[in-house]
């Protein structure tokens, strides 16, 4: 049966493969063992690939842009269900 593998090693797989095929590596790239511990401790295929360093890390600015947005649609929904209740 397959080997467990540690965070570190998973990090080393993603490493080499990216040199390896010279673009970020996909899951296809894995075998499913290999990727099930990959997302076992990274989640998202693209969090993994960040943490491993082979893509540039996620625009914060972007996710924080998009929470407000979340924010002010949900104050909107709640004062314009207050208003109509009476």
């Amino acid at each position: 049966m397959n080997e467990k593998l540690t965070r570190e090693q998973c990090i080393q797989l993603l490493k080499e493969k990216s040199l390896e095929v010279n673009r970020l590596p996909k899951r296809s790239d894995f075998s499913e063992y290999q990727v099930m511990m990959i997302k076992s401790f990274f989640g998202a295929w693209p969090r993994a690939l960040e943490i491993a360093g082979v893509k540039p890390p996620r625009n914060d600015d972007k996710l924080e842009r998009q929470r407000l947005k979340r924010i002010r649609t949900k104050v909107r929904k709640r004062e314009f269900k207050s208003k109509n209740k009476s």
